[in-house]
C-alpha cells in the first residue's frame, strides 16, 4: 500500500478513536460515573488525539502540495507550456550524484537512512520524517546562517519532472560509508549536522558532526524534534566550546528528555528514546 494511502487511513482510525473518547469522555455507552483521575486522564486521551490529528492534517496537506505540483508539470509537459515554479520540496533541498554542494548555509543537515530499504516500517518513518520536515513553519533566519536540510534523491531523469525524485539509497549508503556510521547507529531515519557539506566519495579527514538516531518518536515530538534543527543558527553553534554542534547537541538532549550519546573525538553519536 502506498504511503500516502496508509497516512489516510491512519487519520481515519485516529479519527474514530477521537470519537471513541469523545463518547466514553461523555459518558455515551458507560453506565458508572467517571472519577475525576478517570475524567482527567480522558481529557489528556482526547487532547493527545487531537494533536496527532493536526499534525496529520498538515501531513495530508503537505501530500497534496507535492502532488498538485506534479500534476501540474505533467500538465505542462504535454501542453508544451512554461512550468510552474511550484516547489515541490518545502524546507528541504534535494542532493544527488552529480551535486553535493547545495549552497551556502549555516548547518547543513543531511536526512540519511540506516538499514534496508525493503524494511517496511523503517522506510515509513524515513518517509514520515520528510513530510514532518515539510510542515515545520518558515522562519526569518538567514539562509547563510540558517538550518537547511538536504535529502540524497536519485538524479531525475527528465528536465520536465517537478515530482519528488525517490530516495537515493545507494547514494545515502555512499555518505554512511563516508561518515563510518553504517553499522554505529540503530536502523531507521538519522539526520546528520555539520557546518559545511560533504562530499561522500571525498577522502581525508572527517569534519566534526553530529550525528542523531531519531526512532520511532511519537509524530508530535518528532515535530518538536524538526523544530529543534529548524531554528538553529550558525551564530550560537560558533560561541560554543568543544564541538561545532554543541548548541545542537544540548538544544535536542533538552527537547528529547533523554538518549545515549558516543563520543569519538569529533563524531559526537546521539540516540533520542521514543
Amino acid at each position: 500500500m502506498p504511503f500516502e494511502c496508509r497516512l489516510v487511513l491512519l487519520f481515519a482510525m485516529i479519527n474514530l478513536m477521537f470519537c471513541g473518547s469523545v463518547d466514553a469522555f461523555l459518558g455515551f455507552g458507560e453506565s458508572k460515573e467517571l472519577d475525576e483521575k478517570e475524567r482527567q486522564e480522558t481529557i489528556e486521551r482526547i487532547e493527545d488525539v487531537q494533536n496527532k490529528l493536526k499534525l496529520l492534517q498538515e501531513k495530508l496537506k503537505a501530500l497534496e502540495r507535492r502532488k498538485a505540483a506534479e500534476q501540474a508539470a505533467q500538465r505542462a509537459a504535454t501542453a508544451g507550456e512554461t512550468i510552474p515554479q511550484t516547489p515541490v520540496q518545502v524546507n528541504w533541498l534535494p542532493i544527488e550524484d552529480t551535486v553535493n554542494y547545495p549552497g551556502d548555509f549555516g548547518i547543513y543537515t543531511y536526512l540519511l537512512f540506516v538499514g534496508n530499504s525493503e524494511d517496511v516500517s523503517a522506510v515509513t518513518a524515513l518517509e514520515e520524517l520528510i513530510l514532518t520536515i515539510e510542515t515545520l513553519p518558515t522562519n526569518n533566519n538567514p539562509e547563510s546562517l540558517s538550518n537547511r536540510f538536504l535529502i540524497p534523491v536519485e538524479k531525475p531523469q527528465s528536465m520536465v519532472d517537478l515530482g519528488r525524485q525517490p530516495y537515493d539509497y545507494k547514494l545515502n549508503n555512499a555518505y554512511l560509508d563516508r561518515l563510518q556510521l553504517r553499522d554505529s547507529l540503530p536502523k531507521g531515519p538519522i539526520l546528520v549536522s555539520l557546518q559545511s557539506p560533504l562530499d561522500p566519495y571525498a577522502a581525508g579527514d572527517l569534519p566534526g558532526f553530529l550525528a542523531v538516531s531519531i526512532g520511532q518518536q511519537k509524530p508530535q515530538k518528532a515535530l518538536q524534534l524538526a523544530k529543534v534543527w529548524h531554528n538553529q543558527e550558525t551564530g550560537r553553534l560558533q560561541a560554543a566550546e568543544g564541538h561545532p554542534m554543541a548548541s545542537l547537541f544540548w538544544d535536542l538532549l533538552a527537547e528529547a528528555g533523554s538518549g545515549q550519546v558516543t563520543r569519538f573525538d569529533q563524531r559526537l553519536l546521539m540516540e533520542l528514546t521514543p
